[in-house]
């Protein structure tokens, strides 16, 4: 579904079972791009090639690390698709619990995508951390630390199991709680709407009141959707958040993979070493931006991927507001981008991405 086709609601409307059922499907709509992925290693067999002949290129400790970090990238970007598509069955039963008026099932997968959301969350987190921290870095020692830290979260949020099975904190599954925590940094309330759905999951006076009147041995059983219409509108609106959340940032989300692609392709840059790989350029570029013939560029970049970054460095630290951004045109072995900002027009151009 493209983005001038998708509608914005408003809070109360999130409540409704016909607009929930509409964000359901528009997110399973938007998993099925993503089939090409389903037989994984096919999928990624051209890049695995070309990015491990690209290491063989180069000398330890550089390889090891290049080695380690396109692993660490592969391994992530995996753990996102595995996520969403729990999300997408668990979009399915939601879809199912509304047309047939299935309290239970409502609450209960709600919650289940709220837990998906909050490692998957989680995850990407913990690979933004990565990629933050490793520019500027050219200690091994250090560099090692922050990988294997890295590798060892992947580990666990896919392998872990219950601590009930095993006493290695390395092999125990994330905790719902920290993920949560992580969560929290995008959604405040994260906590709170996930209590209020335990509530109505666990065989407590929550999930009681869902197919009784609410006292005991008193009333009716299985009263009619209307009856508790608030505690059913609630668990739809916290269900429609989930789902505006994972479209409004999927982009935002999935550009982590590019920006480790970015410090991947760093080790393969001319005279690339561990003591200068992930180090810092500045992001002072050269020329004017008013036009085409003037935009900023970097010459000291060494990669496109890096020249979009210092782009977006020096509009954020020159104290632009930033509206959108476009290709404005390509020349001969470049891309002029495009901001729209509160200050103009604002252009630069920078190598075109070899494919």
């Amino acid at each position: 579904m493209s983005d001038q086709n998708r509608m914005s609601y408003e809070p109360e409307d999130t409540a409704s079972p016909a607009t929930l059922i509409g964000l359901l499907r528009e997110f399973r709509a938007d998993r099925d791009k993503f089939h090409v992925f389903d037989d994984y290693d096919a999928s990624m067999a051209r890049m695995r090639t070309t990015v491990s002949e690209q290491i063989e290129k180069l000398r330890d400790p550089l390889k090891s690390v290049a080695s380690r970090l396109f692993m660490v990238t592969d391994r992530g970007f995996f753990l996102l698709h595995v996520a969403e598509w729990k999300i997408d069955y668990l979009a399915e039963a939601l879809i199912h619990a509304i047309e047939v008026n299935n309290p239970i099932a409502l609450a209960n997968n709600t919650r289940g995508v709220v837990e998906h959301i909050a490692a998957m969350v989680a995850v990407l987190r913990e690979l933004e951390t990565l990629e933050t921290t490793l520019r500027g870095k050219s200690d091994e020692r250090a560099i090692d630390r922050l990988l294997m830290k890295a590798e060892g979260f992947l580990h666990r949020a896919y392998y872990g199991t219950s601590p009930k099975t095993t006493a290695e904190k390395a092999n125990q599954a994330l905790h719902i709680d920290d993920c949560l925590k992580v969560l929290k940094c995008e959604i405040p309330d994260a906590g709170e709407m996930y209590g209020f759905l335990c509530e109505y999951v666990h065989p407590n006076y929550g999930s009681n009141v869902l197919v009784s009147s609410g006292r005991l041995a008193e009333g009716r059983l299985n009263p009619p959707p209307d009856f508790h219409r608030e505690t059913l509108d609630r668990i739809r609106r916290h269900c429609a958040r989930c789902m505006l959340f994972l479209r409004d940032r999927r982009v935002q989300h999935a550009s982590v993979f590019v920006r480790l692609q970015g410090l991947i392709d760093l080790c393969f840059a001319f005279g690339a070493t561990l003591n200068n790989a992930f180090s810092k350029r500045s992001s002072r570029p050269a020329g004017g931006g008013n036009s085409q013939a003037t935009a900023y560029w970097f010459p000291r970049a060494r990669t496109p991927q890096e020249a979009i970054q210092l782009s977006h460095e020096f509009l954020q630290t020159s104290g632009y507001k930033v509206f959108g951004q476009r290709i404005g045109g390509i020349g001969e072995g470049v891309i002029y981008d495009i901001y729209e900002t509160d200050r103009g027009t604002v252009r630069f151009k920078v190598p075109m991405i070899r494919v």
